[in-house]
């Protein structure tokens, strides 16, 4: 996975020279810094915690006094308080409110000193809020401004930020959310039209490439992964400065895999062109390994993907830290070192095991775009199910929700933080709207390597599933790591509501390890971990009326399964720290040999009912090692007896229920053959 320096790849860059800021346009990946991770939301509309509202509309005035975190210096004055008001944030002493109808910068309306998004409205519903990210002495403040509902955006919305950073006294300008929707619930292409930039006086302005009529460019995602932002820096454009913008290294490799190439990308945001530069990266702290560029012709603002003329060869098979940096820009000293290099970690592994990557999908029967998004999803896999693990967990809205949403599939999208659907995860990572999975996505998430294997088997009947799981990593893997198993059921129909889908794929019925799984803590390189389960469906079956939260099926006395052959386990790890996925698997059914020996009457506990003993009676195929143990009705354990090793032919095993209570239980009888169950009356 390729891991990214603070200010992500870009789409474009524009550079406007002053005496006092010049500045650069990003497209990203994350919001400046990605200290800012919060979902873009009106307050009571799931903005997160931590948020203080400044303004609620409808307002066209100014605030008093909003106390910035931290000294911030702003053209040379430093500054601990500052004005809002819609589309601006001054540190002047303001008058009278500009109004809305923007202009060109500068304008003698505006105040001195202010940073202007000229053009948008707090309307009835809508907010000024700000919050402080990060930690002293690298906060941000931001404070954030959403317009929805009015003639200048036809009744779509429109989401922007103003952020002020500590240390650095830069100002980031966050077009972070735009939607167009005419009154008839369509779709438009016109949005907010802003006048944007840094107003120095009645005379001097630093304006974004486009204003007064600058649009939004990031779309409706309402996570930080399609924003935009614009990063206002003090001074002058210096002649020759690279900023090192990303590495492409994985975090993993195999050692037979060879030598391993130190790739990535530079930016050039000097204003002279780049024609020669030193391209230098360390192992772990050693020698410098130095490859002079040149024949190169880099434009102010333009990017070059780099690969070094000299790989890395690793001798052992363990982890390394290593520093990729530039110098040199056309022979001379760069200009700012601070952003020339990147620092980075990876593992060179003995072996590794083929990716199944998790595919979780959040959906709905009542949720329209839902079904277009599984729809493509399906697209992308068909052929290629046996390459992946998908597992679909049914929400509780829109309108009254899927019948089948459960405790656990909503306690699993609380875990991810989702607040609208179609969603899916990847190997906990990549989030998305459905509708976005491409079969590139598909390939990359299958290509890379996996560093622990899981072996699963299940044995099924009638309401009874168990579960026996082997990990095996071949890698230490720290932290907080959790075992899930999840029962599904390959398709449902009972379900159907709105959406205009009539059948439903690998729905999530039971998670075995419970919604927030098991945790392993650490792996251990080569210690092999094994773990079984059990579950037993409760009661008889029960078709919820809707997905509200007082229709949940109660799993300790009913369940809504709608037809127990068609049911099968998902297991995967993933890292409760990261969310990361390290793998996962289906389980394989077992078919006990040739002989089912529950079916076949080869496997009988008498007398039953019983009162302090019992015979368990079973015929073995072939010489086996043979365990028994008792369960109660919660399939937890309460004896274990090992039989030793049985030879083949009808065998007596004695059971003591001596000490238990009066109920059922259940007899597990555990084989080379397979696990088998029978249930047992103690009186």
């Amino acid at each position: 996975m390729k891991k990214f320096t603070i200010l992500m790849m870009a789409l474009f860059m524009s550079l406007f020279v002053n005496a006092q800021y010049y500045y650069l346009s990003w497209d990203l990946g994350q919001n400046p810094g990605g200290i800012n991770t919060d979902n873009e939301y009106p307050v009571g509309g799931g903005l997160p915690g931590g948020w203080t509202t400044q303004i609620t509309g409808p307002s066209t005035a100014w605030s008093g006094d909003v106390t910035i975190p931290f000294t911030f210096n702003f053209n040379g004055t430093d500054y601990t308080t500052c004005k809002v008001a819609p589309g601006f944030v001054t540190f002047g002493n303001p008058t009278t409110f500009p109004g809305t109808a923007q202009s060109a910068l500068p304008n003698s309306g505006i105040p001195d000193n202010t940073i202007a998004i000229w053009g948008l409205t707090t309307g009835a519903n809508d907010y000024i809020v700000t919050k402080t990210f990060g930690s002293n002495p690298n906060r941000q403040f931001w404070i954030q401004m959403n317009t929805a509902g009015n003639a200048g955006v036809q009744n779509g919305w429109a989401y922007w930020s103003i952020v002020l950073e500590e240390g650095t006294n830069n100002i980031y300008i966050v077009d972070q959310r735009n939607q167009c929707v005419t009154s008839a619930g369509q779709q438009c292409t016109g949005k907010t039209a802003v006048s944007a930039g840094i107003q120095i006086d009645g005379t001097t302005a630093i304006s974004i490439n486009g204003s007064p009529s600058l649009q939004g460019i990031a779309g409706n995602d309402p996570t930080p992964v399609d924003n935009v932002y614009y990063t206002f820096i003090q001074g002058t454009q210096p002649n020759d400065d690279i900023m090192m913008v990303s590495q492409d290294l994985s975090t993993d490799y195999a050692k037979d895999d060879g030598d391993i190439k130190i790739m990535g990308q530079i930016r050039n945001i000097g204003k002279d062109a780049l024609q020669s530069f030193d391209l230098n990266y360390s192992i772990d702290g050693g020698a410098t390994v130095t490859q002079n560029v040149t024949g190169v012709n880099i434009a102010s603002g333009d990017y070059y993907s780099f690969d070094h003329a000299t790989p890395f060869s690793p001798a052992v098979s363990q982890k390394y830290g290593i520093k990729i940096w530039t110098s040199n820009p056309n022979g001379k000293m760069d200009a700012n070192t601070d952003n020339d290099e990147v620092n980075a970690e990876f593992t060179v592994h003995d072996k590794v095991f083929v990716r199944k990557p998790l595919y979780e999908i959040f959906t709905s029967s009542t949720c329209g775009p839902c079904n277009p998004g599984n729809a493509n999803f399906h697209n992308v896999i068909d052929g290629k199910e046996d390459d992946c693990v998908y597992i679909k967990y049914q929400q509780s809205w829109p309108g009254t929700g899927d019948p089948y949403c459960t405790a656990e599939s909503n306690a699993r999208r609380t875990y991810y933080a989702i607040n609208s659907i179609p969603r899916m995860e990847i190997d906990g990572g990549w989030d998305g709207n459905a509708s976005s999975f491409t079969s590139q996505m598909h390939t990359d998430a299958t290509n890379k390597p996996a560093f622990v294997d899981i072996t699963a088997t299940t044995v099924q009947w009638g309401k009874h599933v168990e579960l026996s799981i082997e990990i095996d990593p071949a890698a230490d893997f720290s932290g907080n790591n959790t075992l899930h198993a999840a029962i599904m059921e390959r398709v449902t129909y009972d379900n159907i509501k709105t959406n205009g889908e009539s059948e439903f794929t690998h729905v999530m019925k039971k998670m075995m390890t419970g919604a927030s799984g098991i945790n392993l803590g650490s792996l251990t390189k080569d210690n092999k971990v094994t773990r079984s389960y059990t579950w037993d469906f409760k009661g008889d079956r029960t078709l919820p009326a809707d997905g509200s939260q007082a229709n949940w099926i109660n799993h300790n006395l009913t369940h809504s399964v709608e037809d127990f052959e068609n049911l099968f386990v998902a297991v995967w790890i993933q890292n409760n720290d990261t969310k990361d996925v390290l793998q996962a698997t289906y389980a394989t059914q077992s078919n006990v040999g040739v002989i089912d020996l529950t079916k076949e009457g080869l496997f009988i506990v008498y007398p039953n009912p019983a009162a302090e003993s019992a015979t368990v009676s079973v015929e073995l195929t072939k010489t086996s090692a043979v365990t028994v143990n008792i369960l109660n009705v919660s399939g937890q354990t309460v004896s274990t007896m090992n039989a030793g090793t049985l030879t083949a032919g009808k065998q007596n095993i004695a059971l003591d229920l001596a000490g238990l209570t009066s109920g059922i239980y259940y007899v597990q009888l555990n084989t080379d053959a397979g696990l088998f169950m029978k249930p047992v009356t103690v009186k």
